[in-house]
């Protein structure tokens, strides 16, 4: 998710398209940047094409149609989520720094995108598709249990009383500074909103 990627290596196409070779991740990375920033149905696959590096007929020998990589970006996604929360429970914070950690997380990427704030893949873009799309609505929900149970288990580990609660409302206000970062809030106003959230559940900071 993050500024479009020229991918290395030979991307002609040979034996029905098929790439001699390329960097998944970096694909995977680059589709999921573009697709943050308009959307699925908005993306074509030649934008696709100019942001991979890859040409239409390697990308569908890769990963077959727009929808499949799509669902791979999401899929992606996930799987950094993964990573990102396993980080932060390794990193055994007290209470306060780890709702902060997390909401600050969500600011420094939602801010991020091609051309400006494009928020997160999922809270952005999925959501629209989920309606109609069995497949997408189930990437969906796989990556929202994910930040509910990462998130919970978290809080518990630093401590919370009610960890459950507190991760309702924590990715609650990760979602809301998704939304309104590509509404065109400010660092500084999102920050205010994370600053609420961290008294709200760690109770306010001693002077």
């Amino acid at each position: 998710m993050r500024n479009s990627t020229k991918i290395s290596g030979d991307a002609t196409p040979r034996r029905r398209g098929r790439p001699l070779s390329f960097d998944r991740e970096a694909v995977l990375r680059a589709a999921a940047q573009r697709f943050r920033t308009h959307g699925f149905a908005g993306t074509s696959l030649d934008e696709l094409a100019e942001a991979t590096g890859l040409n239409r007929p390697s990308l569908y020998a890769a990963f077959g149609d727009k929808r499949a990589l799509y669902l791979a970006a999401l899929a992606r996604t996930h799987d950094w989520l993964v990573e990102t929360f396993r980080g932060l429970r390794e990193a055994r914070l007290p209470l306060r720094k780890v709702v902060r950690a997390v909401l600050r997380g969500g600011i420094d990427t939602y801010l991020g995108g091609e051309k400006g704030p494009s928020g997160c893949i999922a809270i952005n873009t999925a959501v629209v598709e989920a309606v109609t799309d069995p497949e997408i609505r189930a990437a969906l929900a796989r990556i929202l249990e994910l930040e509910d149970e990462a998130i919970e288990a978290a809080l518990a580990e630093a401590g919370s009383p009610c960890p459950r609660a507190h991760a309702n409302v924590v990715t609650g206000v990760l979602h809301s500074l998704s939304v309104r970062a590509r509404a065109g809030a400010t660092r500084e106003e999102l920050e205010a909103i994370l600053a609420d959230c961290v008294d709200v559940v760690a109770g306010p900071a001693q002077s």
